[in-house]
């Protein structure tokens, strides 16, 4: 595939690594992604996915589905416990198989391609907007209830608050890697300061005497019976308040060597590969980001924000599964690979049972929102079919596909990013095609 120019052309060159390295004094300049992730902004990335508006929103779902505060607050701790279980299962899997992608990198390694492609389409699909969907919903939510404080903002008055956020701060990370950390520490402290606000009030109204909601008899005074599938749903609107524990297993190569998921997903051939391109100027993944933004866009208009919580995080924890599971199948498949962390069995054992509960009675409790969820899911398989595996299209096809290429290529204005270990690191799959293309294209 051509790049744009003559220069572009020698950048198109799979390289999804690499910091801002623009060549050494005198010599040619490179276009790569730029090292503004120090440790202190990938501590508030990790810190600002896991703090993130749930705690802000999700305590109200874990409420009404519970029916009472001392069982909402045993839904917090198991939720809690869960997630560490969790963390732990991925700490193995993170320096068992050291890639960049997190949960895509190793269900790919584990169990292949279309497992890989599968999670990859449905975080892309689903998960990753769905998120930024909530964020923003709940964000505009609190700015404009202030406006409106005897009732719940007008839904079109959310909703283009929303969009106008997304589109703010989509801009915002087109333009400047360093203004986005900049702004993503600016909110990171602001939620913490708004949590410790919110911890420092409670205690003062505990030590005035003002704790009666928390006492055995009140605590456990039910306003409604909760079923098996409430308790469920429960714990799906709090896993969203925790989740973002795994997101370490996405950056923690990425402070050498920075990389996001739609690059890993390109570099192995499973997502388009102007996907993986940045500006030439600013150095941010802009198509990219104008998919991600897209997609939210639409996800905004097609559901409320407790809906779209148990939405993405019935998938999220789908996916959670399958990579847990992927644990055990390692340990099977090499028993003697290198593990510099190895956790006892029974962690993922326990993680898997809860998570084969949640799940079946989360689709028997919302068996509409969860089934659209892997309607979404199995859709990627005639993609995968069609787009991944299918090697020899037609060269109408692959023209076609060059086109596209470099008709966004112009308009974004964006090449691959150059040199790097990823250079090597480079899939079979991947390089062949190239290679072919390249062939095909010099006849």
């Amino acid at each position: 595939m051509r790049g744009v120019g003559g220069g572009a052309g020698r950048a198109a060159r799979v390289a999804m690594a690499g910091g801002e390295q623009r060549g050494a004094p005198g010599g040619p300049e490179r276009v790569a992604l730029k090292k503004e992730i120090g440790l202190v902004s990938a501590c508030a990335i990790i810190i600002g996915n896991i703090i993130g508006s749930g705690i802000f929103i999700s305590p109200k779902g874990v409420l009404e589905h519970t029916g009472s505060v001392g069982l909402a607050l045993i839904i917090w701790v198991l939720g809690g416990g869960v997630s560490a279980l969790g963390s732990l299962c991925y700490a193995e899997l993170g320096v068992t198989i050291p890639k960049s992608g997190g949960d895509y990198s190793y269900v790919t390694e584990i169990f292949g391609g279309l497992a890989g492609f599968l999670l990859l389409w449905s975080a892309v699909l689903i998960m990753y907007p769905t998120s930024l969907a909530v964020i923003a919903l709940t964000f505009s939510n609190y700015v404009l209830q202030p406006v409106f404080p005897n009732c719940i903002p007008p839904y079109n008055a959310s909703r283009i608050l929303s969009m106008v956020c997304l589109l703010l701060l989509t801009w915002v990370n087109s333009s400047s890697v360093r203004w986005a950390t900049r702004i993503q520490d600016i909110f990171t402290a602001g939620k913490l300061l708004a949590l410790a606000l919110i911890i420092i009030v409670g205690f003062i109204q505990i030590f005035k005497g003002n704790y009666e909601e928390l006492t055995p008899s009140n605590a456990f005074n039910f306003w409604m019976t909760p079923s098996v599938g409430h308790l469920a749903l429960a714990f799906l609107q709090g896993s969203f308040a925790f989740s973002g524990w795994n997101f370490l297993n996405y950056v923690t190569e990425e402070l050498v060597d920075p990389r996001r998921l739609c690059f890993s997903g390109a570099r192995e051939g499973h997502l388009p590969s102007l996907l993986a391109m940045i500006h030439v100027k600013h150095c941010t993944p802009i198509p990219a980001l104008l998919v991600c933004c897209l997609a939210t866009l639409i996800i905004m208009l097609v559901g409320d924000t407790y809906t779209l919580i148990n939405y993405v995080s019935f998938i999220n924890y789908l996916c959670y599964g399958v990579t847990i599971i992927g644990l055990i199948v390692l340990r099977w498949k090499k028993p003697k690979i290198f593990r510099p962390i190895k956790v006892n069995l029974l962690i993922p054992i326990t993680y898997l049972a809860f998570w084969a509960f949640l799940l079946i009675f989360s689709l028997y409790s919302e068996p509409v929102v969860c089934g659209i969820g892997l309607i979404i899911i199995l859709t990627g398989v005639p993609v995968f079919f069609l787009g991944v595996y299918w090697r020899n299209k037609p060269k109408c096809v692959n023209r076609l596909i060059e086109s596209v290429t470099c008709w966004g290529q112009k308009l974004c204005f964006v090449v691959y990013p150059q040199g790097g270990v990823a250079e090597e690191e480079e899939a079979p799959s991947a390089r062949s095609r190239r290679q072919a293309t390249e062939t095909a294209e010099t006849k």
